[in-house]
């Protein structure tokens, strides 16, 4: 076990540090900040000198190139994940038992930071007009799923199953125009309906 640590170790080091094929830590943060975000490859990029290939004391530059020198003369792979534009259209749901469990699940996980009433506090009023992320339930699903991460909300996905998902969006939308006490000013765009 000691010894395939240690080969992991060199293995890990390679593809994160010196070959630059993963997604480092930084790389998804940046993803959950931007979900088109794209690893940008340096095309400057050198490995490191422990990957210098060795050359011999006839070596000529540009006269006996390997696929390895090929390769790293050139530009890097680059890495494209973007979420799915296609993501399917959802109606919102109607059903009383529906709203009711994504109320619960909103009193068990929203509150804390929209208010018991959806008033707001931490995040934004969602009983008015106003939406900073786009209404609708489209919208509104993709905030709870994929969070927002710059003004602290979470990506929800990682906790919430699809149809919970679903359900708690649903249940925002009926909180809009319920006026509770002490609403939080307005935030974003007015989108009348």
């Amino acid at each position: 076990m000691f010894y395939i640590t240690i080969a992991w170790a060199i293995l890990y080091f390679a593809w994160y540090h010196v070959l630059e094929f993963g997604y480092t830590s930084t790389d998804e943060y940046q993803k959950e900040l931007n979900p088109k975000y794209t690893k940008e490859m340096n095309p400057n990029y050198k490995p490191s000198s422990v990957l210098t290939p060795y050359r011999s004391v006839w070596y000529k530059p540009g006269g006996d190139e390997t696929p390895y020198s090929i390769a790293m003369a050139g530009p890097r792979v680059s890495f494209v994940e973007e979420r799915p534009e296609d993501e399917p259209e959802y109606l919102a749901l109607t059903e009383p038992a529906e709203i009711s469990s994504g109320a619960a699940i909103f009193k068990q996980r929203c509150v804390q930071c929209h208010g018991a009433a959806g008033e707001g506090g931490i995040g934004p009023n969602l009983t008015d007009e106003y939406w900073l992320h786009g209404a609708g339930i489209n919208n509104v699903l993709k905030t709870v799923k994929y969070g927002v991460p710059a003004k602290g909300m979470i990506a929800w996905r990682g906790f919430l199953k699809q149809d919970e998902i679903l359900k708690v969006a649903s249940y925002v939308l009926t909180l809009e125009g319920t006026n509770p006490a002490n609403p939080k000013a307005p935030q974003g765009d007015k989108v009348a309906r």
